[in-house]
């Protein structure tokens, strides 16, 4: 993988004048140390100094994050959370990454890997999550966890979420009802960040939020029920604008930071 990143980028670089690189990488990174720990769904990516490889490569300084925080920037910069003062971002596709961005700048946290909201315990019995935990908002919430709460009530063994959302859309009435699971489940984690963190904005991207108005609408509405009085004429919650685009964006704002 790393050979295919490096054969790309040089591509780039003799099509454009690069000075610098950013990376957004699908797993825990130490960004003050600027190496990968591991990546929670691909072997092989343990303890990886990524940005000293590709800079050795390419001849130009590269800089690492986690891409969840990486495609947080992308919004923040140039997308939905463009002028606000604070952002929470989820990204909900295959997992669930969350990044938060406060003045401008990436919230890491005192090990550096904040901003894990994919990762909020919701239920305490619930089903196993890729981190080992149970009953994280990634194992109640994610594309593929829709679709297998789909196989079991629906029966349909080869459905997607998008297939969910479609099918609740046109009045299916078990779709409804695991749309309507999933709104509720999402909305105690995000009420739980605005609780904790009273953002400016809330932006949702990734597969996921491409359902648009009937993940949106009662997600809103949800939210505010669960979020404390003091929060509730605050809540913003929107759709992110970049979408595929948010991290690769969010990698030329860190690259800027160079």
């Amino acid at each position: 993988m790393i050979e295919q990143v490096i054969q790309l980028s040089r591509d780039l670089c003799d099509r454009h004048d690069v000075s610098a690189a950013g990376v957004g990488f699908g797993g825990p990174v130490d960004f003050a140390d600027q190496r990968v720990i591991n990546s929670t769904h691909v072997s092989g990516w343990d303890e990886v100094r990524l940005p000293d490889i590709l800079s050795k490569a390419l001849g130009v300084p590269v800089v690492v994050d986690n891409d969840a925080n990486v495609g947080a920037l992308g919004e923040y910069v140039y997308g939905a959370g463009r002028g606000a003062s604070s952002e929470v971002y989820y990204t909900i596709s295959t997992g669930i990454g969350g990044g938060i961005v406060i003045d401008g700048e990436i919230y890491r946290g005192a090990n550096g890997n904040a901003g894990e909201l994919g990762h909020d315990p919701i239920l305490r019995s619930g089903p196993k999550c890729a981190c080992g935990n149970r009953g994280c908002l990634e194992a109640l919430c994610s594309g593929p966890a829709i679709a297998r709460r789909a196989s079991r009530k629906m029966g349909d063994k080869a459905t997607t979420a998008k297939a969910v959302f479609d099918a609740a859309r046109v009045g299916d009435p078990a779709a409804g009802e695991i749309v309507s699971e999933v709104v509720e489940l999402l909305a105690m984690g995000v009420a739980s960040t605005i609780n904790a963190l009273a953002p400016q904005v809330v932006v949702i991207g990734g597969g996921v939020s491409r359902a648009g108005a009937i993940l949106f609408e009662p997600l809103r509405s949800s939210v505010r029920d669960r979020v404390m009085p003091v929060h509730r004429e605050d809540v913003r919650i929107l759709q992110a604008k970049r979408g595929d685009n948010a991290v690769l964006l969010g990698a030329v704002a860190l690259a800027h930071s160079l």
